[in-house]
C-alpha cells in the first residue's frame, strides 16, 4: 500500500498526485464515485464497481431473471 500527503485547496479541491493518476490510468475530467466508509473517503472508477459486481454474482449458478420469469409463468399458468 501506498500512502501519499495531499492538501485540500481552495473550495474543497484535492489533487491526485500525478504517479497516482497514472498508475490508475485517470484522465482529466474523467468522474469519479466518492463514498464514506467509516472515517475515510473512497473514490472508485465506475468501471471498477461495475467489475466487482460482475464477479460478486458471477458465481451464482443460475440465471436470477430467467428463475423469476419461470416463476412468474409458473404463476400465470395457475390462474
Amino acid at each position: 500500500m501506498q500512502e501519499y500527503s495531499i492538501v485540500i485547496g481552495q473550495n474543497g479541491r484535492i489533487v491526485i498526485p500525478l504517479d497516482v493518476r497514472r498508475l490508475l490510468s485517470l484522465q482529466e475530467g474523467q468522474r469519479l464515485l466518492l463514498r464514506l466508509e467509516n472515517q475515510s473517503v473512497i473514490l472508485e472508477k465506475p468501471v471498477d464497481i461495475v467489475q466487482k459486481l460482475q464477479n460478486r454474482f458471477r458465481t451464482i449458478p443460475v440465471s436470477l431473471a430467467a428463475e423469476l420469469m419461470q416463476e412468474r409463468r409458473q404463476e400465470a399458468a395457475k390462474e
